[in-house]
Protein backbone atom coordinates (compact mmCIF):
# COMPACT_ATOMS: atom_id res chain seq x y z
CA UNK A 1 0.00 0.00 0.00
CA UNK A 2 1.10 3.62 -0.34
CA UNK A 3 1.33 3.88 3.45
CA UNK A 4 3.65 0.86 3.72
CA UNK A 5 5.70 2.12 0.79
CA UNK A 6 6.20 5.50 2.49
CA UNK A 7 7.12 3.79 5.75
CA UNK A 8 9.66 1.62 3.92
CA UNK A 9 11.09 4.72 2.21
CA UNK A 10 11.49 6.44 5.57
CA UNK A 11 13.13 3.44 7.17
CA UNK A 12 15.53 3.17 4.24
CA UNK A 13 16.21 6.89 4.41
CA UNK A 14 15.28 7.23 0.73
CA UNK A 15 15.15 10.66 -0.84
CA UNK A 16 11.85 11.68 -2.44
CA UNK A 17 12.42 13.23 -5.86
CA UNK A 18 9.15 14.01 -7.59
CA UNK A 19 7.46 10.69 -8.42
CA UNK A 20 10.51 8.61 -7.44
CA UNK A 21 12.56 7.64 -4.43
CA UNK A 22 16.34 7.57 -4.62
CA UNK A 23 18.74 5.52 -2.52
CA UNK A 24 20.98 7.77 -0.37
CA UNK A 25 24.19 6.59 -1.97
CA UNK A 26 22.83 7.18 -5.48
CA UNK A 27 21.57 10.64 -4.58
CA UNK A 28 24.91 11.48 -2.95
CA UNK A 29 26.71 10.50 -6.15
CA UNK A 30 24.46 12.70 -8.24
CA UNK A 31 24.93 15.60 -5.82
CA UNK A 32 28.71 15.23 -5.89
CA UNK A 33 28.66 15.20 -9.69
CA UNK A 34 26.67 18.45 -9.70
CA UNK A 35 29.04 20.10 -7.23
CA UNK A 36 32.10 18.96 -9.17
CA UNK A 37 30.66 20.25 -12.47
CA UNK A 38 29.85 23.64 -10.98
CA UNK A 39 33.30 23.91 -9.36
CA UNK A 40 34.95 23.07 -12.70
CA UNK A 41 32.84 25.71 -14.45
CA UNK A 42 33.79 28.33 -11.85
CA UNK A 43 37.47 27.51 -12.26
CA UNK A 44 37.22 27.87 -16.03
CA UNK A 45 35.05 31.02 -15.90
CA UNK A 46 36.01 32.98 -12.76
CA UNK A 47 34.23 36.15 -13.92
CA UNK A 48 30.84 34.39 -14.17
CA UNK A 49 28.94 34.34 -10.89
CA UNK A 50 26.83 31.32 -11.88
CA UNK A 51 26.80 28.48 -14.37
CA UNK A 52 23.84 27.77 -16.59
CA UNK A 53 21.46 25.29 -15.04
CA UNK A 54 22.06 22.80 -17.83
CA UNK A 55 25.70 22.45 -16.69
CA UNK A 56 24.42 20.92 -13.45
CA UNK A 57 21.64 18.98 -15.18
CA UNK A 58 24.02 17.30 -17.63
CA UNK A 59 26.36 16.34 -14.79
CA UNK A 60 23.52 14.77 -12.80
CA UNK A 61 22.31 12.77 -15.81
CA UNK A 62 25.84 11.62 -16.62
CA UNK A 63 26.12 10.32 -13.05
CA UNK A 64 22.95 8.27 -13.50
CA UNK A 65 20.16 10.54 -12.30
CA UNK A 66 16.97 9.82 -14.31
CA UNK A 67 16.21 12.85 -16.51
CA UNK A 68 12.63 13.05 -15.24
CA UNK A 69 13.80 13.94 -11.72
CA UNK A 70 16.84 16.12 -12.45
CA UNK A 71 14.88 19.32 -11.74
CA UNK A 72 13.68 17.83 -8.43
CA UNK A 73 17.25 16.88 -7.53
CA UNK A 74 18.56 20.39 -8.24
CA UNK A 75 15.69 21.97 -6.28
CA UNK A 76 16.52 19.68 -3.35
CA UNK A 77 20.20 20.60 -3.49
CA UNK A 78 19.26 24.29 -3.45
CA UNK A 79 16.96 23.72 -0.47
CA UNK A 80 19.72 21.88 1.40
CA UNK A 81 22.29 24.56 0.60
CA UNK A 82 24.51 22.26 -1.46
CA UNK A 83 24.17 24.68 -4.41
CA UNK A 84 22.89 28.25 -4.63
CA UNK A 85 20.41 29.60 -7.17
CA UNK A 86 21.76 32.81 -8.70
CA UNK A 87 19.25 34.29 -11.13
CA UNK A 88 18.58 31.58 -13.74
CA UNK A 89 21.86 29.82 -12.96
CA UNK A 90 23.49 27.83 -10.17
CA UNK A 91 26.74 28.15 -8.23
CA UNK A 92 28.56 26.48 -5.38
CA UNK A 93 28.07 28.15 -1.98
CA UNK A 94 31.71 29.26 -1.74
CA UNK A 95 32.04 30.74 -5.24
CA UNK A 96 32.51 34.45 -5.72
CA UNK A 97 33.59 36.41 -8.77
CA UNK A 98 37.31 37.14 -8.85
CA UNK A 99 38.57 39.91 -11.13
CA UNK A 100 42.17 40.18 -12.24
CA UNK A 101 43.91 43.58 -12.00
CA UNK A 102 43.30 44.08 -15.74
CA UNK A 103 39.61 43.25 -15.37
CA UNK A 104 39.31 45.56 -12.38
CA UNK A 105 40.78 48.38 -14.46
CA UNK A 106 38.45 47.58 -17.37
CA UNK A 107 35.45 47.58 -15.03
CA UNK A 108 36.37 51.03 -13.69
CA UNK A 109 36.98 52.42 -17.18
CA UNK A 110 33.66 51.17 -18.52
CA UNK A 111 31.64 52.47 -15.58
CA UNK A 112 33.45 55.83 -15.76
CA UNK A 113 32.53 56.12 -19.45
CA UNK A 114 28.87 55.42 -18.71
CA UNK A 115 28.77 57.78 -15.73
CA UNK A 116 30.35 60.60 -17.72
CA UNK A 117 27.11 60.92 -19.73
CA UNK A 118 24.60 59.21 -17.44
CA UNK A 119 21.50 59.69 -19.62
CA UNK A 120 23.20 59.83 -23.05
CA UNK A 121 25.75 57.02 -22.74
CA UNK A 122 27.90 55.84 -25.64
CA UNK A 123 26.98 52.54 -27.36
CA UNK A 124 27.77 49.68 -25.01
CA UNK A 125 29.94 47.78 -27.48
CA UNK A 126 31.98 50.89 -28.18
CA UNK A 127 32.42 51.75 -24.49
CA UNK A 128 33.26 48.17 -23.54
CA UNK A 129 35.77 47.87 -26.37
CA UNK A 130 37.49 51.13 -25.42
CA UNK A 131 37.66 50.01 -21.79
CA UNK A 132 38.94 46.53 -22.64
CA UNK A 133 35.91 44.91 -20.97
CA UNK A 134 35.05 41.43 -22.23
CA UNK A 135 31.49 40.21 -22.76
CA UNK A 136 31.86 38.06 -19.63
CA UNK A 137 32.84 41.11 -17.58
CA UNK A 138 29.90 43.11 -18.98
CA UNK A 139 27.55 40.26 -18.00
CA UNK A 140 29.01 40.27 -14.48
CA UNK A 141 28.52 44.02 -14.12
CA UNK A 142 24.94 43.54 -15.29
CA UNK A 143 24.39 40.71 -12.82
CA UNK A 144 25.81 42.79 -9.96
CA UNK A 145 23.57 45.76 -10.85
CA UNK A 146 26.49 48.10 -11.56
CA UNK A 147 25.38 48.20 -15.18
CA UNK A 148 21.77 48.23 -16.39
CA UNK A 149 21.19 47.09 -19.96
CA UNK A 150 18.24 48.85 -21.60
CA UNK A 151 18.76 47.36 -25.08
CA UNK A 152 21.38 45.10 -26.68
CA UNK A 153 23.76 48.04 -27.27
CA UNK A 154 22.42 50.51 -24.70
CA UNK A 155 23.30 50.47 -21.01
CA UNK A 156 23.47 52.86 -18.08
CA UNK A 157 25.50 52.74 -14.91
CA UNK A 158 23.31 51.46 -12.07
CA UNK A 159 23.77 54.78 -10.27
CA UNK A 160 22.24 56.61 -13.26
CA UNK A 161 19.02 54.63 -12.91
CA UNK A 162 18.74 55.71 -9.27
CA UNK A 163 19.48 59.32 -10.21
CA UNK A 164 16.83 59.23 -12.93
CA UNK A 165 14.23 57.90 -10.52
CA UNK A 166 15.04 60.65 -8.03
CA UNK A 167 14.87 63.43 -10.62
CA UNK A 168 11.51 62.16 -11.83
CA UNK A 169 10.26 61.84 -8.26
CA UNK A 170 11.08 65.49 -7.54
CA UNK A 171 9.32 66.63 -10.71
CA UNK A 172 6.33 64.38 -10.02
CA UNK A 173 5.84 65.84 -6.55
CA UNK A 174 5.91 69.33 -8.02
CA UNK A 175 3.95 68.77 -11.25
CA UNK A 176 2.00 65.52 -10.94
CA UNK A 177 2.02 62.76 -13.60
CA UNK A 178 4.68 63.23 -16.27
CA UNK A 179 4.45 62.69 -20.00
CA UNK A 180 7.34 60.96 -21.72
CA UNK A 181 8.26 64.30 -23.30
CA UNK A 182 8.37 65.99 -19.91
CA UNK A 183 10.38 63.13 -18.41
CA UNK A 184 12.84 63.56 -21.27
CA UNK A 185 13.23 67.23 -20.37
CA UNK A 186 13.67 66.47 -16.67
CA UNK A 187 16.47 64.02 -17.48
CA UNK A 188 18.07 66.27 -20.10
CA UNK A 189 18.18 63.51 -22.69
CA UNK A 190 16.58 62.50 -25.97
CA UNK A 191 13.67 60.21 -26.79
CA UNK A 192 16.18 57.53 -27.89
CA UNK A 193 17.35 57.14 -24.30
CA UNK A 194 14.31 58.33 -22.33
CA UNK A 195 11.80 55.75 -23.56
CA UNK A 196 13.84 52.60 -22.78
CA UNK A 197 14.87 54.15 -19.45
CA UNK A 198 11.23 54.80 -18.51
CA UNK A 199 10.29 51.26 -19.55
CA UNK A 200 13.02 49.89 -17.28
CA UNK A 201 11.74 51.99 -14.37
CA UNK A 202 8.25 50.62 -15.10
CA UNK A 203 9.57 47.05 -14.98
CA UNK A 204 11.23 47.73 -11.64
CA UNK A 205 8.07 49.22 -10.17
CA UNK A 206 9.60 52.66 -9.71
CA UNK A 207 7.26 54.32 -12.18
CA UNK A 208 3.85 53.31 -13.51
CA UNK A 209 2.44 54.17 -16.91
CA UNK A 210 -1.17 55.35 -16.86
CA UNK A 211 -2.32 56.17 -20.37
CA UNK A 212 0.07 58.76 -21.78
CA UNK A 213 1.60 59.78 -18.44
CA UNK A 214 3.66 58.18 -15.71
CA UNK A 215 3.30 58.23 -11.98
CA UNK A 216 6.40 57.93 -9.83
CA UNK A 217 5.97 55.34 -7.11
Amino acid sequence: SPERARAAARSGRLLALGPMWAHPSAAAGWADAVSDALAAHHAAHPVERAARKDVAARAAEAAGCPPMVVDDLLATLVRLGRVVAEGPGLRTPDHSVRLSPAQTAARAALLDALRAAPFTPPPLRQAAGAAGASEALVRELEASGELVRLAPDLALAGSALDEAAERLRVAYRREGPLTAARAKEVLGTSRKYALPLLEELDRRGRTRRVGDVREVL
